[in-house]
């Protein structure tokens, strides 16, 4: 049996209609399902844990995008004994891009239950601190993903994407994408730089990042709606490509960002990437940092590990 989390304001309320697609097939098909419909923040999380504590394995398919889906792994108990499906309503996908899945919703389902592909993808996990939090007056939990985390200009634009109704407005439009690019171009004009200090695997060797823009430690390699930031990423090597970004003049970044959308921007100066067990990173102020676009807070040190082929994936 299918438990189906759906996210009925995915795509700026369009996943209602989308479920309902998804529904007729499963019902022709004489799949057996029940259907858990998110209403808020934080719901899908707990739809995850209430479904994995009552049923010793558990199937889950989730309607939504990269954001629903990180919901969902932030409740799963552990990651054994469950099966994660996915069929992409969300505007940006960048899972299901990653994993080729058919953006339209009945061929998406119809591949999942017909001839499904399985694969053990890794997950990796980010640990937060800031001030409050060495002082003991503020807690950040430890945040899964599978899509990619992300701390300074990419997590900001995540953070306005998440909390101002641009998003909304291109996605009537069916322009979902355009919402990344103008926030992009918003939050550039008006970021401030920082410094940073990286470790990588544990080492005690610093690399040392003047002008920090951002970086992004990848999972899969799609990030904001079609970034090919990481074009050579496996979700399932254990390892993580890690994307810094520093020392480039804003003007330089509004260049280099279209060439991103085909993974064309390696080899530029200020672009590093490295592929790396796990690493941390300290930044001379606090900076909005997100697990698969999901932005909970800002932090002045991160640290992130990767557990390989951790959960299974089935589509």
């Amino acid at each position: 049996m299918y438990h189906v989390i759906v996210n009925p304001a995915a795509r700026s309320g369009r996943g209602k209609k989308n479920w309902e697609i998804v529904k007729k097939v499963l019902d022709e098909k004489e799949v057996e399902y029940k259907v858990y419909l998110t209403a808020k923040h934080g719901d899908a999380a707990r739809m995850a844990s209430e479904i994995c504590e009552a049923n010793s394995y558990a199937s889950l398919m989730v309607l939504g995008g990269d954001g629903t889906l990180n919901e969902v792994i932030q409740g799963l108990p552990s990651f054994e004994n469950v099966t994660l499906s996915t069929i992409p309503i969300g505007s940006s996908n960048d899972l299901a891009r990653a994993l080729k899945i058919s953006p339209d919703p009945v061929e998406a389902v119809l591949h999942l239950l017909n001839k499904p592909t399985i694969l053990y993808m890794d997950v990796g996990t980010v640990h937060c601190e800031n001030s409050l939090v060495r002082e003991g007056n503020m807690s950040i939990p430890d945040r899964h993903f599978l899509v990619s985390c992300g701390m300074g200009y990419d997590a900001s634009v995540c953070h306005e994407a998440l909390s101002s109704g641009i998003k909304n407005f291109f996605n009537r439009l069916g322009l979902g994408k355009m919402s990344y690019l103008f926030i992009c171009l918003k939050q550039l004009i008006f970021s401030r730089y920082v410094t940073a200090e990286l470790t990588l695997d544990g080492k005690p060797d610093v690399i040392s990042l003047d002008r920090f823009i951002f970086m992004g430690g990848m999972n899969n390699r799609y990030e904001g709606g079609g970034f090919m930031f990481a074009p050579n990423a496996s979700n399932h090597d254990g390892m993580i490509d890690l994307l810094a970004v520093h020392g480039i003049t804003k003007p330089g970044i509004i260049k280099l960002l279209p060439t991103a959308l085909e993974g064309e921007h390696l080899g530029n100066e200020g672009v590093d990437l490295y592929r790396t067990y796990g690493y941390s990173v300290r930044t001379s102020s606090p900076l909005w940092v997100h697990t698969d676009g999901e932005v909970e807070t800002k932090a002045d040190y991160i640290s992130v590990s990767c557990k390989k082929e951790a959960i299974k994936i089935v589509y």
